[in-house]
């Protein structure tokens, strides 16, 4: 008897083509987007030392569209986005004295204050941190979203002091983010956890993933379930990743051009 066995190069090659017309359709969709409107496609192009990837790009997109779809307007999103990244870029090497006053961000279950940034390499990210919760607070009000910042350490820290069985319930109105230089997704994904990971340097970047967790905590605390049978929810978790790490390099993390004309010879 003769066994055969699929040819896994094909299917490879298939699937590999699907996901390259998936990223050429996102593309296409962020220059529209940035074409029609200008206040994205300014906010798009960076501002000093920070820049947008094109996965950030596309998920502060979606937002703001989530956003204007609460009568919150657009102009008003990316202006708040703008004034972060000067916020971002202005506290590198240090927080500002107004900064570390964000009224619902906090590290390890504390304040964050001005010299947390130097304490480890990870803190390097707790400008954009400050930036991007800024962002929500500005357009949520003060029905913003309480954020609890923990690095690794921190993290498995509370998962041991409960034997390993230790796992924060999903609550409207508050998220953790774990900072980390190389997260292991499985290893989070095994304790119970639904990790999602984003540029760690952007605060645009913050901002969404402090929405979107948010917004999955919501539906998973209205989410209607029963009592003859056991339900298993993973936990929303934002992990925010350092520039450097392998995760960030591929092509959907990196900076999207300004949309050109096309030239067209005289």
């Amino acid at each position: 008897m003769v066994t055969t066995y699929p040819d896994s190069r094909r299917r490879v090659t298939e699937v590999s083509a699907r996901i390259s017309q998936l990223d050429d359709l996102a593309i296409a969709w962020l220059h529209a987007y940035r074409r029609n409107h200008p206040e994205a496609d300014s906010w798009a192009e960076g501002f000093g030392t920070v820049d947008h990837c094109v996965k950030t790009q596309e998920r502060v997109f979606r937002m703001a569209e989530q956003l204007v779809g609460r009568a919150i307007d657009r102009l008003s999103v990316f202006a708040a986005l703008r004034r972060a990244d000067a916020v971002a870029r202005e506290s590198s090497g240090r927080l500002q004295e107004s900064a570390p006053q964000t009224r619902h961000l906090y590290l390890q279950g504390r304040a964050v204050r001005n010299d947390d940034h130097r304490r480890e390499p990870w803190f390097s990210s707790l400008p954009a941190a400050v930036a991007g919760c800024g962002v929500i607070d500005t357009l949520l009000g003060a029905h913003g979203v309480v954020v609890n910042l923990l690095p690794p350490e921190a993290f498995e820290v509370q998962l041991g002091r409960a034997d390993q069985r230790w796992l924060p319930q999903p609550q409207a109105g508050q998220v953790i983010i774990l900072l980390d230089e190389a997260p292991r997704l499985d290893h989070l994904r095994a304790k119970g956890f639904d990790p999602i990971t984003f540029d760690g340097a952007d605060p645009a970047a913050f901002a969404w993933a402090i929405f979107e967790l948010a917004s999955r905590a919501e539906a998973a605390v209205t989410q209607l379930s029963c009592d003859c049978h056991p339900v298993f929810r993973p936990v929303p978790l934002g992990v925010a990743v350092a520039a450097t790490s392998r995760s960030l390099t591929s092509p959907r993390w990196l900076t999207m051009a300004k949309p050109r004309p096309a030239y067209v010879p005289a």
